[in-house]
């Protein structure tokens, strides 16, 4: 957590947005919504933290410690397995791990959301009446932080309640959340399709969600009281209310969510990273989609020896474990399209543990969630992935109890033998990896230097790039009152203790803010004695991914108005003429 620092700078961004929401300035419109700064504004005021480098580092080990923990508690609930719900548990803290690149990025709190509505799920039969309430909040608090990706929660979430509905509502409430897990992916990404890696995951997605759609049907509907659809209402209802009566008092204006929903939209025309998919990731969606039709469907293999669907299944969530167990490596991509095995209890087990409605939500979540790659992939697929850790454990805790079934039947012994040893097997194999991951992390902080700037004094960070930043951040102290950076760089505000400029911690500010916004802020700077600015190159062109940088006012004047006074590694200090 205290080893990397990226310069693009995610992590200063919501620092800085962060230090002025709790300063009594409206924040809100960015990307992320209300509920960010809320939450994580009251955290910093009740624990008395000071907005810095390192308090936001651990405030987001917390968020990954809690979220681990949640997560195999999920999967101790979804398979009453615990050599399989510690196994969980270490899978959702290295899937997590990506929160070192971003901390205080409003995904890791998005990720605790996410692994609790999960475990909710799970849940749901020890806790009936309280569980609906909960899943509408915890859904609602994810939307008003971000809304694509509470749409895919509240479109999961949708489908397992209607599929959990009888008579001609159940048909008709099913098929159009069906329809619409289908139809989502070609929608989000229909701005890009001239990608054809854009194509391939709405292809991808889609053809899993229908695989998906078919083992809903299939599963025929599970138990659920009528109230539980109000109280789900509700709990999503008084979350919404109460954030954004919180955001009003504090200045919220309705144009802030529109600017931050229209942010969100603007996303694809601003920065791409492709997702890792292409066609043979199609086929074995459309593969997977063909077998959930056969045998459900037209039920191909109904005579079939349990040990084969029992063989079927642990493979197949024994290859969602170690997908994610092996990221980066993209082979987790190949797991989404066989999640709708989790979504159909095996037969002939009615003490299976896993809630019928917990497996449909789980499934449909694991899927329409693949589409948080859209349009920036990056260290969004560990995030992605994480949701194959608790459908992996459904799939191959169903394959367990076939085989250990079917094995008290014929009283095998060595199939029974075999069917005890491996969920500890799973566990051990999940513990075999962490000596690499410790020796890399214990290397990486071992070998690097304390930062030793202000707000940063538990950052080691590698020589070179400790050594740019203090001759810069003491150059800065020399030489100037202010400063603005191009691109964003926030932390270097928190750094060298500087108010910096909130219009320009608005996106990438580049290509984001317009002639006459930028011509704004050349006029608040034009007059400052000892304005200065920091540009880094190197992020520039990253974030312009080939494209020229706009001719508009405050490029313009950066380039006219100000002159080169050092350069300390990839970060340039530029003064006024």
């Amino acid at each position: 957590m205290f080893s990397l620092f990226q310069p693009y700078d995610d992590e200063g961004l919501f620092l800085v947005t962060l230090r002025d929401y709790m300063a009594g300035h409206v924040a809100y419109n960015q990307i992320y919504g209300p509920f960010f700064y809320e939450v994580m504004g009251g955290v910093f005021r009740i624990f008395g933290l000071a907005v810095s480098t390192d308090n936001g580092r651990i405030v987001t080990l917390v968020i990954w410690l809690l979220a681990s923990l949640v997560g195999g508690i999920a999967v101790l609930a979804l398979s009453r397995n615990l050599w399989l719900g510690v196994a969980g548990e270490l899978l959702t803290f290295h899937a997590l791990s990506a929160l070192t690149h971003e901390p205080m990025h409003p995904e890791g709190l998005i990720s605790l959301m996410l692994v609790s509505l999960v475990a909710l799920a799970a849940c749901r039969p020890r806790i009936p009446r309280a569980s609906p309430l909960l899943i509408g909040s915890v859904v609602a608090a994810i939307t008003l932080m971000k809304i694509n990706i509470g749409a895919f929660a509240a479109l999961a979430v949708a489908f397992a309640f209607a599929a959990a509905l009888s008579g001609r509502w159940r048909r008709v409430l099913l098929s159009g959340t069906v329809l619409a897990l289908v139809v989502a992916p070609f929608l989000l990404t229909a701005g890009l399709f001239s990608f054809a890696w854009a194509r391939e995951l709405a292809l991808m997605v889609s053809l899993s969600a229908a695989a998906v759609g078919v083992a809903g049907f299939a599963a025929g509907p599970p138990k659920m009281r009528r109230s539980e659809a109000l109280q789900l209402v509700a709990g999503g209802a008084g979350v919404t209310i109460a954030c954004l009566a919180i955001a009003a008092v504090g200045g919220m204006r309705p144009s802030d969510l529109v600017d931050s929903v229209a942010g969100a939209l603007k996303l694809p025309q601003l920065f791409v990273l492709p997702a890792v998919v292409g066609i043979p990731h199609v086929v074995w969606a459309a593969l997977s989609l063909a077998a959930a039709v056969g045998l459900l469907v037209r039920r191909y293999g109904a005579r079939a020896s349990p040990v084969i669907p029992a063989s079927l299944r642990i493979a197949a969530g024994a290859f969602a474990a170690l997908s994610v167990l092996f990221l980066p490596l993209p082979w987790f991509m190949l797991a989404f399209p066989l999640a709708w095995l989790a979504a159909l209890p095996p037969a002939g087990d009615p003490e299976n543990p896993t809630d019928p409605i917990a497996r449909l939500l789980l499934a449909a979540l694991a899927v329409i969630g693949c589409l948080e790659l859209y349009p920036v992939a990056g260290t969004q697929e560990w995030l992605a992935a994480w949701p194959l850790v608790p459908v992996s454990a459904i799939t191959f805790n169903d394959g367990l109890r076939q085989l250990r079934a079917w094995a008290a039947t014929r009283q095998s012994r060595s199939f029974l033998k075999v069917a005890e040893s491996l969920a500890p097997g799973a566990l051990i194999v999940t513990l075999a990896a962490w000596p690499v991951f410790f020796a890399f992390a214990g290397a990486a902080y071992a070998q690097n230097q304390p930062l030793s700037l202000p707000g940063a004094e538990l950052m080691r960070l590698p020589p070179a790039q400790v050594s740019d930043l203090q001759s810069l951040a003491r150059a800065v102290d020399q030489n100037c009152t202010n400063f603005i950076t191009e691109p964003r760089m926030a932390s270097l505000y928190l750094w060298t203790r500087r108010a910096g400029l909130s219009q320009l911690n608005q996106g990438i500010w580049m290509f984001s803010l317009d002639a006459s916004q930028q011509q704004s802020i050349v006029d608040q700077i034009r007059s400052v004695p000892g304005m200065c600015v920091v540009r880094n190159q190197a992020v520039v062109d990253f974030w312009a991914e080939g494209r020229p940088v706009p001719s508009r006012p405050l490029v313009d004047f950066i380039e006219t108005d100000f002159v080169i006074s050092g350069s300390y590694g990839d970060y340039d200090l530029l003064v006024q003429r």
